[in-house]
């Protein structure tokens, strides 16, 4: 059962994020500010700490290739970035306990990490012409405070989801 409920998630969590994407930009004091949801590369990380990483990186090749084709205008960028992300994830939870806290904490700096990666590739290559200051303001901040909320609400979920599913 499990070996279907990872991937199903992951397809309802991308269709998720596409759901609330199509809200943003939102304008407000005459500015454009930009709310990326990014509740698969929240669940990704979660499920290689919780789970099990080799899952988590098949997942995030799959998931990536998806992303990179119905979402990203460079192919590969997606992809990378969650593969990345996971085997740091990977990496850095076997320095720290497993607590909620630092969990959060460890979710909130890798959505920071991939907006960063996504905007440094996008400023390289030409895409976006906007500064940094720019950016942090009307893109990360907005971007982080989303993603937080969305990880007080989805992660309690996710991890009782996972262990029911788990047995």
């Amino acid at each position: 059962m499990q070996v279907m409920i990872y991937p199903v998630i992951a397809i309802i969590l991308l269709l998720l994020n596409n759901l609330i994407t199509t809200y943003v930009p939102l304008r407000i004091f005459q500015t454009d500010l930009y709310f990326i949801p990014h509740l698969l590369l929240i669940y990704l990380l979660i499920l290689t700490v919780y789970k099990n990483p080799k899952i988590a990186l098949i997942l995030s090749i799959l998931t990536g290739i998806l992303c990179d084709v119905y979402l990203g205008n460079i192919y590969g960028l997606y992809t990378f970035g969650f593969i990345i992300s996971v085997l740091l994830m990977d990496q850095l939870f076997k320095v720290f306990y497993k607590d909620i806290k630092m969990m959060i904490v460890l979710l909130l700096f890798f959505v920071m990490l991939f907006e960063h990666f996504m905007f440094i590739i996008m400023k390289i290559l030409g895409f976006i012409s906007t500064g940094y200051f720019t950016f942090i303001m009307t893109h990360l901040v907005p971007t982080l405070l989303l993603n937080f909320l969305f990880i007080v609400i989805v992660f309690p979920l996710l991890l009782k989801l996972l262990d029911k599913y788990s047995n």
